[in-house]
């Protein structure tokens, strides 16, 4: 079970300091426009409750009717805006790396290819003389 998040103290901001704030964090990546503008239509659409909550309050302090919604505004779903994914650009991985994760899919896809009982010992091979050696054991035993 996942540990609940301590809430922490946002902090005292201007406006021309949150404006700026924003501003670095689009640029930076680290919030995407599409982001913003959730909130800020979610800002909107809570003033528009507040609103209609208000309203509701009035009359009903006045001795008036209202005609109550079918479903309460504060319980009613607000539809959010659908964020479009992007994908992060990656930096080209070394020579050694890319040797390495090429081994790495070789050894996994042999392993995968023997039955469960028989993986130990070629894992071990692997541990003790590395995962050129085991690939190569692997090859044999399965005739490849």
């Amino acid at each position: 079970m996942a540990r609940p998040r301590k809430s922490i103290a946002a902090p005292w901001l201007s406006p021309g300091e949150a404006t700026y704030v924003i501003e670095r964090l689009v640029g930076d990546r680290r919030i995407a426009p599409s982001e913003v503008q959730r909130y800020v239509a979610a800002m909107h659409q809570e003033i528009a409750d507040l609103e209609q909550r208000l309203h509701t309050l009035r009359a009903a302090s006045s001795g008036a009717f209202v005609a109550r919604e079918s479903t309460p505004s504060a319980v009613r779903p607000t539809s959010p805006v659908p964020r479009k994914r992007r994908r992060r650009s990656r930096k080209p991985a070394s020579a050694e790396v890319r040797a390495s994760q090429q081994l790495q899919g070789r050894y996994v896809s042999l392993i995968r290819q023997l039955p469960k009982y028989k993986r130990d010992q070629y894992q071990k091979i692997a541990k003790d003389r590395g995962r050129e050696a085991a690939i190569t054991a692997m090859r044999t035993a399965l005739g490849k």
